[in-house]
């Protein structure tokens, strides 16, 4: 029998026997429904408070994603808690503490507070009795060697009034994936050019004629102008193209004069290339003497724009306005031979100084200077440093088939014999990351960059530097800096941005690679799974780094024979993925899977 009902038989029986006036006993019933209506109040609200205080299975916890993911430098993570209707208490409180635990440390996140619907001061969020809800708190933890195999729980305190209870533990996510760390860190680094240029030289010289003749004179032969030329052409130069011109002097029957001009463009033609002939390393390329594009004749019959030319400030020369008058008319050739000898003063004077030297051929060797051999570059840079241009020692690095110690070598020459010149110690620098010596390098960098400071080669490389020792922000400054100095470094930041977990500028800055490691996984991270795959189909040489992201791929989109292909493909070229597979969150769903573990044996 309830307290209200032995209270209420209590109370009727003593009236019976005290049998009180009408108002006494009208007041007595009164208090008594009034007191009745207490006790069940009171009842009702501790039932309520029952209810919030023991109904743990009323509250859902979920995280985003469901699996921890390493993205950037943090951990980050949606909780996700929803309440049953009917759960929270007006005046009831829950806290959910967020608890990551990994080798052997416990890290508190920020608490999620609720706050039920009477509750009007304090923080939270207010939930409702009749409908419950949904409600979502992002949080993030700076990364730390260990949290891959981390573990994140949820540690819930509910409170009623002044009554409070612990929930169980909750159990969010187990695990962190780390797949941003199978980052290759194949940065690529500026290497200075020699900027070596062809310097371009030409040489030029005249045979004479006697008037009517295309035989060239010994006389000719032995004057210094042409003495020059053959020395030229057998100095070592690089020839590129030999010109000869033929001429006659205008006066005299032009078709002879037309045979002339070319009768002596071939007699010069003779004369160069009996002086170039197995001359100079010219023997083995003879055919070279009979390229069109090489060699070249041409005739310029009666050289009227010659004669011209060589009187135009001539002061002996009588009645000069006329004879110029002749020479620039219309007329035909034999017209103007014809007005010309009528002035028998200027003619003589034409016929007797101008006119002999326009009866000629003229020659033009075009060529680039000698460069030396590399067995000499070599031999230079080792012995006579001296004597070596900054270009040429940067060439002589660069010759194919040297090691890396000559390079070295080489490059330490060039910066005692041209300490003002960056370029030997860029280059320095570049190998020594290729030898993985990273502190060398830097110091290396930091030489170049005393000589010249805004050179965006050096900016490039010392950004390596930087990531390599993980100090991402500083190295994507620097590379930024590279690119505005017109270094193409859209592929350094795109690793950069890998690590800074903005995965979407990674796929844009690796947009133009085609069958790159790196470009796959940015396509991975950002889920776009389709693309990731085709991008390791399209990598020709695939190692185990490839088939181990292929696995992922599989696991990811549910493709278990992609998975363990890909598995077993990994661990039988390089066993350390066997181990890391082991503890991988990637594979968190199948790690105790028969199946999984015949993929690693």
């Amino acid at each position: 029998m309830s307290l209200f009902n032995r209270v209420g038989i209590n109370i009727f029986a003593l009236l019976n026997r005290l049998k009180p006036t009408k108002v006494i006993k009208h007041f007595i019933m009164n208090f008594y429904k009034s007191a009745a209506y207490v006790l069940i109040a009171a009842s009702f609200a501790a039932g309520c408070s029952s209810k919030m205080l023991k109904s743990p299975d009323q509250v859902t916890y979920s995280t985003t994603p469901e699996v921890l993911e390493l993205q950037g430098d943090s951990v980050r993570f949606t909780m996700n808690l929803e309440f049953a209707p009917k759960f929270f208490a007006k005046k009831g409180v829950l806290e959910a503490t967020p608890v990551l635990s990994y080798s052997g440390n416990n890290v508190d996140l920020p608490a999620a507070n609720f706050k039920g619907e009477s509750i009007v001061e304090g923080t939270g969020k207010t939930v409702s009795n009749e409908n419950g809800g949904k409600f979502s708190q992002s949080a993030s933890i700076a990364f730390n060697k260990g949290m891959e195999k981390a573990e994140l729980n949820a540690r819930v305190k509910v409170g009623v009034k002044k009554k409070s209870v612990d929930f169980p533990q909750v159990k969010l996510a187990n695990g962190t994936i780390v797949t941003q760390q199978l980052l290759q860190q194949d940065y690529r680094s500026a290497v200075s050019a020699s900027n070596w240029k062809e310097v371009a030289v030409e040489k030029t010289a005249t045979i004479n004629f006697v008037i009517n003749r295309s035989d060239v004179r010994d006389s000719e032969k032995k004057k210094g102008e042409l003495q020059s030329l053959v020395n030229f052409m057998q100095a070592g130069y690089e020839l590129r193209q030999i010109i000869v011109n033929g001429y006659a002097s205008p006066d005299g029957e032009l078709q002879l004069n037309d045979k002339l001009a070319e009768q002596r463009a071939k007699a010069a033609n003779d004369f160069v290339f009996n002086a170039l002939y197995g001359k100079k390393g010219m023997k083995k390329n003879k055919e070279q003497l009979f390229d069109d594009s090489f060699y070249q004749e041409q005739n310029g019959t009666e050289d009227w724009n010659g004669l011209s030319s060589a009187i135009a400030n001539a002061t002996d020369l009588p009645e000069k306005d006329q004879v110029m008058a002749i020479i620039n008319s219309n007329s035909s050739s034999v017209d103007k031979q014809a007005e010309l000898r009528k002035l028998t003063k200027s003619y003589s004077v034409l016929a007797d100084k101008y006119l002999p030297t326009l009866r000629r051929a003229a020659m033009t060797v075009k060529a680039v200077e000698p460069v030396k051999s590399d067995s000499i570059l070599l031999a230079f840079a080792a012995n006579k440093p001296d004597t070596l241009s900054a270009n040429e020692f940067v060439k002589a690095a660069g010759i194919a088939g040297i090691t890396a110690d000559q390079k070295k070598a080489i490059y330490n020459q060039m910066s005692a014999t041209h300490p003002n010149d960056y370029r030997s110690f860029n280059n320095l620098g570049v190998l020594a990351l290729e030898a993985g010596q990273i502190a060398e390098a830097g110091s290396q960098f930091e030489n170049a960059k005393a000589v010249n400071d805004k050179n965006g080669e050096v900016m490039n490389n010392m950004g390596i530097v930087a990531a390599m020792n993980g100090d991402h922000k500083k190295a994507k400054e620097l590379f930024t800096q590279a690119g505005n100095a017109g270094v193409k470094v859209d592929y350094n930041l795109g690793l950069i941005a890998v690590r800074q977990g903005n995965w979407s500028l990674a796929n844009s800055k690796l947009a133009s690679e085609s069958g790159n490691y790196n470009k796959a996984l940015a396509y991975l991270l950002v889920k776009n799974y389709g693309a990731a795959e085709k991008e390791t189909d399209n990598i020709e040489n695939k190692d185990a780094a490839v088939y181990y992201l292929r696995a992922i791929i599989g696991a990811r989109t549910d493709n278990r024979d992609m998975m363990t292909t890909g598995l077993t493909r990994a661990v039988a070229a390089d066993a350390k993925f066997r181990e890391m597979a082991k503890t991988d969150a990637e594979f968190i769903k199948h790690l105790n899977q028969d199946y999984f573990k015949v993929a690693i044996r």
